[in-house]
C-alpha cells in the first residue's frame, strides 16, 4: 500500500450520518495516507469544508436536516472551494438520483458500499470509479 507523504497528503472531507460508516470510511482514507476531516451531518459538512479548503469531498446523500444535494450546492457556491471535487456516496444508485447529483453539482456518484481500492485508485488517478 502506498501512502502520501505528510506534506503532500490530499484533504479529504467525510460526510454521513451514519458515524460507523462516516469512521471506517475516514479511517480507511487515513490508513492511506490522507488528510482527513469527518462530520456526521450537512450543517457542520459546510462549516467544516470552508475552514478546512479539502480538494476532495466524499458526502452522503441522504442527511437528514440538510441533504447532500444542498451541502453541494452550498459548497459549489463558495468561491474559494471552486475547485474541490464532491463525490456522492450514498445508497442510492437509481438514475433520478444520480440525475439530481449532478444538478446539484456532483462531480461523481457512488454507491455504497463503497469499493475502497477503486476509490483510492480514482482518488490518486482522478480518474472515474465504476458505478
Amino acid at each position: 500500500m502506498t501512502t502520501a507523504s505528510p506534506e503532500n497528503a490530499r484533504r479529504i472531507l467525510v460526510v454521513d450520518d451514519n458515524e460507523s460508516s462516516a469512521m471506517t470510511l475516514s479511517w480507511a482514507m487515513e490508513m492511506y495516507g490522507y488528510e482527513v476531516r469527518t462530520c456526521y451531518d450537512g450543517v457542520s459538512a459546510v462549516e467544516v469544508a470552508e475552514d478546512f479548503q479539502p480538494e476532495i469531498v466524499l458526502l452522503d446523500i441522504g442527511m437528514p436536516v440538510m441533504d447532500g444535494y444542498e451541502v453541494c450546492r452550498k459548497i459549489r457556491n463558495n468561491p474559494a472551494l471552486c475547485s474541490t471535487r464532491i463525490v456522492a456516496q450514498t445508497g442510492w444508485g437509481d438514475a433520478e438520483t444520480r440525475r439530481m447529483a449532478r444538478e446539484a453539482g456532483f462531480d461523481e456518484h457512488l454507491t455504497k458500499p463503497v469499493d475502497l481500492w477503486a476509490l483510492k485508485d480514482m482518488l490518486d488517478n482522478n480518474t472515474q470509479t465504476p458505478h
